[in-house]
């Protein structure tokens, strides 16, 4: 069995068994984290990822943010790729790929891409350098191959961060790693919480 397909089994097992009560205080916590970030709050255009299953959890700042910011949501186009989507008041979504909240795409246009500085990432493991190991089907990779300069900031649970995350020559590190415990910029911690 591949090494990435054994750590991702073992680190949806640690993330899923979080209890509900410590994962909202976690959850809490992240959010918190997030908002210190320099990065985050001067940024216009974020897109966000919407929390699925045990992932940190990204709808409060998604109900926070929506008014304040130009807020984005991935639609996924194909099998292979997706494209960042405007969100507003009222929240328009629908079930999309592997039911996951994505908004009912009304502005199809790879204008919005161009605008986003920041992305919110969701994974599985991270590891001190910002590598990041997802669920395999390499979305965000392909986004960032594509569009490089945007900033990445992965969201995670402390039991989430490796030593080491095996990395494959196409995988995209993350630029910032938050957690509820601490904020990582590449291989050093930025502040602790």
């Amino acid at each position: 069995m591949n090494e990435k397909v054994k750590i991702r089994g073992k680190l949806l097992k640690v993330r899923e068994n979080i209890p509900d009560k410590i994962r909202a205080i976690k959850n809490d916590k992240i959010t918190e984290n997030l908002m210190k970030l320099d990065v985050f709050k001067n940024a216009e255009h974020i897109l966000l990822y919407y929390s699925h299953n045990s992932e940190a959890d990204t709808k409060i700042l998604i109900e926070k943010y929506v008014d304040e910011k130009y807020i984005y949501l991935p639609v996924i186009r194909g099998k292979s790729h997706f494209q960042a989507v405007p969100i507003k008041r009222p929240l328009n979504l629908r079930a999309g790929f592997l039911g996951i909240p994505e908004p009912i795409d009304t502005e199809p246009s790879s204008a919005f891409d161009d605008m986003v500085e920041l992305v919110i990432v969701p994974g599985v493991g991270f590891d001190k350098k910002g590598n990041r190991l997802g669920m395999g089907k390499g979305y965000y990779d392909k986004y960032f191959e594509q569009y490089n300069k945007t900033i990445k900031v992965g969201l995670a649970y402390e039991e989430q961060i490796l030593d080491s995350i095996p990395k494959d020559k196409y995988d995209k590190p993350v630029d910032y790693i938050v957690t509820d415990q601490n904020v990582y910029i590449c291989n050093r911690k930025l502040f602790k919480s």
